[in-house]
């Protein structure tokens, strides 16, 4: 069982199916009942990655397209919010400080990404390290993490536990592919930094949420500070 607050990272593939949404809708606000206290940033999707796509061939700058990311994040955020109106926080906080007074509200806060040049893995972080938060369950579209990217590699080799330091020296010497949707080192440095560990599990199904949570059971790899 997890115990004290934690920052849910929740990839954006997950909005990206209306049944595996609403089915991790239902999970967040039952974990809500039951007393499990969280904050819980989202991803953007296909929906951003579209948009930027587009914007990219119009050729806007990098800047921009960050910011078109970060607003289809916020939209997937407040879609959220919307679906857990009953007990979340519906105005989108858009930095730190107003997280903050969202969560000294008592209601579940939801946020997208905050500004140009961070992942939502590092707003997960960040906030998690703000708030006094010492774990971070990185809900991603991806079982674990992996020495290359198992989706092109059969001999991709899965890590159960790694701290964040090790994994900040692999990205670093680029011997795991395809990582940068994940975890970036960014990321990993708050990490280390603020005493943070994250598990990283599947959003394929919300079952893996709930009995993580609950009981501690499938998680795919713990990254230690």
């Amino acid at each position: 069982m997890l115990k004290g607050p934690f920052v849910l990272k929740m990839s954006g593939h997950v909005f990206d199916n209306e049944e595996l949404l609403l089915n991790h809708a239902r999970i967040i606000r039952d974990l809500w009942v039951e007393g499990y206290r969280m904050v819980v940033v989202t991803g953007g999707g296909s929906l951003a990655r579209h948009y930027i796509g587009v914007a990219r061939r119009a050729g806007v700058n990098e800047s921009l397209l960050d910011t078109i990311g970060i607003a289809v994040s916020r939209l997937n955020a407040l879609l959220l919010a919307s679906i857990l109106s009953d007990i979340s926080y519906l105005v989108i906080p858009g930095n730190l400080e107003d997280t903050f007074k969202a969560w000294s509200t008592g209601r579940l806060v939801i946020i997208g990404g905050f500004q140009p040049g961070q992942s939502t893995a590092t707003v997960a972080l960040l906030t998690a390290e703000y708030l006094g938060f010492k774990y971070v369950v990185d809900c991603a579209n991806i079982d674990a993490v992996y020495t290359s990217d198992p989706r092109i590699d059969p001999s991709a080799r899965r890590i159960e536990r790694i701290s964040a330091g090790e994994l900040m020296d692999m990205l670093r010497s680029r011997t795991i592919a395809g990582t940068y949707d994940l975890l970036d080192p960014w990321a990993l440095s708050i990490a280390r930094r603020g005493g943070i560990t994250i598990y990283v599990i599947s959003c394929s199904s919300p079952n893996n949420l709930v009995n993580f949570v609950r009981g501690g059971s499938g998680v795919g790899t713990i990254i230690t500070p």
